[in-house]
Order: structure tokens, then C-alpha cells, then sequence
């Protein structure tokens, strides 16, 4: 059946298309996070698709799940079945075709999800959360339902999702947990320098399969979900042409000049394929190293602009990497490769010092060439995808 976009285009790349239809898929954290963002914009994303989608949710009415998947924008919503799984909860008569009328009672709540996905044959399903029956019913008959809700979902050619933060399994019961699931997407939310970055890794469970960095995303109203990075660095010698490179990625560049040169940090914000980037140009003059040794502690990556022709400037290039902190995702751009007397890649990776994986990739900033598949270089290095 092929692959569901997650809808962050420059993760669905990587995956071959999305996640493999049918197959199930663990959103998984220890402490709260933003998983559930995750798991509604998934969603939605299938709803514009044209798929049809189920959602299960025992902690929001219907109507209140409605009103948060609107943060994402319109969607067709005739295509979305809930199952309602809160009314019976708080004694009020439900509205949905499918309800979980017995919230005490597991076999009830388990037919009640299959019958939904029988009838109305999703292409995703969503279950929020797990830790809903893994906190009221004995583990066993947890396991027992739930394997066999996922070999109906299966037989019905859907993907299920399902939400679990874990307060109550040992590390064996999450090695079952984790057996069941075709994908684990971990999550965790953690305070860096002053900022709460929220990250996700993915790991397709089997021989062979996908794995991820703890790859950093954030959401906006409407626009949904996109994998960001914080802080980029454009560095380089003087006059490698770190400016335009920063303004051919960003149409909001902002660059402060004295005299046709750099004084201060170029700026910019670049968007495409669902990454969003905040991008730092840095002078290149040595009297500008401090600036450049405090902004590179906290980098997310780095792309280092050279003037491909000068090959008096590769010392001071070296000189700049050496400043890097270890394991720094780095891109190297051979600029001003439309000029006579360019250099051979293999020169330059000599010069740098350049591990094989660092990617070097010519260009020529002022009419943008090479510029943005040097960005999706560095984005592949930070995903960190294998």
C-alpha cells in the first residue's frame, strides 16, 4: 500500500515516502512532551491527503479535539470518525456514532475501536493515549487486546498510532510494548540556554530499518509542525561570500555592512520542505574570532564558505574549523565556482583536514546555485538518517 506522509516534507525523504502502510507506531515518552502535536498533525495531514482517519481519545470530548486539530488549519472534516471515549466518563450522553459507553470494562473499549476500524477502514488512526488502560486494567489483558487490535488494523490495511507516556511498565514490559510497534517515535522536551527545544528521534523496528537523531521541530499556528534548527553558522575566511550566501537561503536576510564589509552577525530565517532554520553569517576577519568562538558553542550546524579559486585562504579556513567544537554537522562551499582557477575537491578535503562523511559542495552564492542543496546537506547530517 505504499507510505503515509508524516507531512514535514525533509523527514518524509528520508523515510521512502512517510511511514509504511499498514504498520503501528509507538509515540513514546517518559516525562510529558509534545507528542501529541505529533500524532494530530499526522492526522490531519492524512485528512488533506484524502484518507479517511479515526481518532480515539479518552482524555477530550469530541468536539474539544475538534477545536485543537483547527490550530492546523481546515481539513475536510468529513472524512474524520471519533471514537468517544470521555462522555460515558463525566455522565454525559454521548453524540458520536462510536462511544465507549463502559469506560471500566477493557473488552468493550477494545471491540468498540476495532468495530470503528472495520466499518470505516482508516487509512491512520490515532489513540490517545495508551497509558489510559496501561494505569486501569491488568497488563496482561492489556497486551492481549491490544495485539489483537492491531493484527484487525493491520488485516484493514491501516497504520495505527497510539500515545503512551509511561508511569507504570518495567523495562521488560516496554521491550514488549516496543515488539509490537513497526515504528518508535520518542520524544522529550528539554530547557537549552534559555529556550524549551522540543525533539523526537524515530527508529523503524526491524533489521535494516530507519534511525534517527533526536531531530529538533516546533509548531506554529496553521503551518503545523516542521523540523528547526535554531541556530545555523555561514562562516568562512574574508570575502568568501558569506553574505550572499545567507541572503540567496533567506528571503529576510539582514546583513550589517561598513564600507562593503561585514561589521556584525548576518541574519536570516530560511524555510523549505517543512525545515525552518535560523541562519548566522559571522564575520570573517580574525579581530571578529571571539564573536565566532562564543556563537559556536551552541551551533546546530555549520556551513563553511570558501572562495573556491583563493588557494592562499584555505589556512585560515582550517584555522576556523579548528574552533568547532567535536561532532559539529558541517558542509563545506567551494563559492565562486563559476570562476577561472577553481579548485579539485580533493585539494580542498586535503587542505581542511575533512572527514570522508563532510560533504563539500560547489557554488555560486550570487545566483544561488548549489546554496540550497548545501543547506539540505547539512539537514541530512543533523537528522542524522542511516
Amino acid at each position: 500500500m505504499g507510505h503515509l506522509k508524516t507531512g514535514i516534507e525533509v523527514l518524509d525523504s528520508k523515510l521512502g515516502g512517510g511511514f509504511v502502510r499498514p504498520s503501528t507506531i509507538l509515540f513514546f515518552s517518559d516525562h510529558p512532551s509534545e507528542k501529541r502535536l505529533f500524532a494530530e498533525y499526522f492526522l490531519v495531514t492524512g485528512l488533506r491527503e484524502g484518507e479517511s482517519c479515526l481518532y480515539v481519545d479518552f482524555f477530550r470530548a469530541p468536539q474539544l479535539a475538534r477545536r485543537d486539530l483547527k490550530r492546523f488549519g481546515d481539513f475536510p472534516e468529513d472524512r474524520l470518525t471519533f471514537v468517544d471515549a470521555t462522555s460515558a466518563q463525566l455522565i454525559v450522553p454521548p453524540t458520536d456514532r462510536y462511544a465507549i459507553r463502559h469506560p471500566d470494562d477493557l473488552d468493550h473499549i477494545m471491540d468498540t475501536i476495532e468495530g470503528a476500524i472495520r466499518d470505516t477502514k482508516p487509512a491512520r488512526v490515532v489513540i490517545d493515549s495508551m497509558e489510559f488502560l496501561a494505569d486501569r486494567f491488568p497488563k496482561e489483558h492489556v497486551f492481549r487486546r491490544w495485539t489483537r487490535l492491531l493484527e484487525v488494523a493491520k488485516a484493514e490495511q491501516t497504520i495505527v498510532s497510539y500515545l503512551f507516556l509511561n508511569w507504570t511498565y518495567d523495562e521488560v514490559d516496554m521491550q514488549r510494548v516496543n515488539g509490537i510497534s513497526d515504528y518508535i517515535v520518542e520524544f522529550r522536551t528539554a530547557m537549552r540556554t534559555g529556550i524549551l527545544e522540543h525533539t523526537m528521534r524515530i527508529r523503524e523496528n526491524r533489521p535494516g530499518g530507519v534511525t534517527t537523531n533526536w531531530i529538533p521541530f516546533a509548531f506554529s499556528e496553521f503551518a503545523g509542525l516542521k523540523v528547526y534548527f535554531p541556530r545555523i553558522l555561514v562562516t568562512g575566511p574574508y570575502h568568501a561570500g558569506k553574505s550572499t550566501i545567507v541572503a540567496s537561503l533567506c528571503s529576510n536576510a539582514v546583513n550589517v555592512e561598513r564600507m562593503g564589509t561585514t561589521v556584525a552577525f548576518d541574519y536570516g530565517n530560511v524555510q523549505m520542505m517543512g525545515l525552518e532554520a535560523e541562519v548566522f553569517g559571522t564575520p570573517g576577519q580574525e579581530r571578529f574570532e571571539f564573536l565566532f568562538g562564543i556563537f559556536a558553542r551552541e551551533v546546530s550546524g555549520v556551513l563553511l564558505v570558501i572562495d573556491s579559486t583563493r588557494r592562499e585562504d584555505l589556512p585560515r579556513a582550517r584555522q576556523m574549523l579548528d574552533l568547532l567544537g567535536p561532532n559539529v554537522p558541517l558542509v563545506v562551499l567551494a563559492n565562486k565556482s563559476d570562476l577561472p582557477g577553481v579548485l579539485p575537491m580533493e585539494e580542498i578535503r586535503s587542505a581542511l583536514s575533512l572527514p570522508p562523511e563532510v560533504p563539500v559542495v560547489y557554488t555560486v552564492a550570487q545566483g544561488g546555485v548549489g546554496v540550497r542543496e548545501a543547506l539540505l546537506a547539512l539537514a541530512d547530517q543533523l537528522l542524522g538518517v542511516r
